[in-house]
Parts: C-alpha cells; structure tokens; sequence
C-alpha cells in the first residue's frame, strides 16, 4: 500500500512539472519558424553552392534519387549552436527541373553538416 501511495505522488508530482518543462521546450523555435532567419547576400557564394551540392548528394544517397544541381534561387541562414541554411535548390531529375525546399545543419567547429530535409514543391 506505501508503495503503491509513492507511485500515485510521484505520478502527480510528473503532471505538475511536465507542462513547465514541456513550455521550456517548446520555447525553442524550430526551422520552419520565419523569426530569426537572415537572407543569404550572396546565392552564388560557392560555399553556398556546396550546402546546396551536399543536400543533394545526401538525398541521392539516401533515396536512390539522381538531382543534379542546377542553382541556388534564394536562401537564409539562422543561427542556433552552429549555423542552419534553408535554400531553394533548382535540381534537374531527369529532363525535368524542379524547385527544392532543403535545410542543412553545420557545425564547422564539429566537422559536422546534417541534411534535416529536403523536399520538392511546385512554383506557383
């Protein structure tokens, strides 16, 4: 029974600190959040080009996909522990070109760079 009492006080003791912590978290915004992004001056940067080669590379690898880089359209960068770039991409896939949402995460520092999506849309 004061086991079982220990339990139902540390089961409402997690419901009441839960949502604070979860709020602290959600606090944080996420890549897709239009605050704190800054244009990219220069698209044809090539280290920009080379976010953009890699995003590609990185889905090809993964989704047996073959784009091949045609440019860079537009793009911004944020910064949050190392820097994110969210560039439309034009990529050919075949005889057809089409436009590409990508986010890439780098830390340099880190030897690290992370493909967190990519994704096609139409223009409209």
């Amino acid at each position: 029974m004061k086991a079982q009492k220990y339990c139902y006080y540390l089961f409402l003791l997690t419901l009441l600190i839960l949502p604070i912590y979860a709020k602290d978290i959600g606090g944080k915004r996420g890549v897709r959040d239009k605050h704190g992004w800054k244009p990219i001056k220069n698209i044809k940067d090539p280290y920009v080009k080379g976010i953009a080669d890699f995003a590609l590379f990185e889905s090809n690898k993964r989704l047996n996909f073959n784009l091949l880089f045609e440019g860079v359209l537009r793009g911004q960068t944020r910064s949050s522990n190392g820097t994110y770039f969210r560039l439309v991409v034009a990529a050919k896939n075949g005889a057809h070109i089409r436009n590409y949402r990508t986010v890439v995460f780098e830390q340099p520092w880190a030897d690290l760079r992370k493909l967190v999506y990519l994704t096609a849309f139409n223009k409209h």
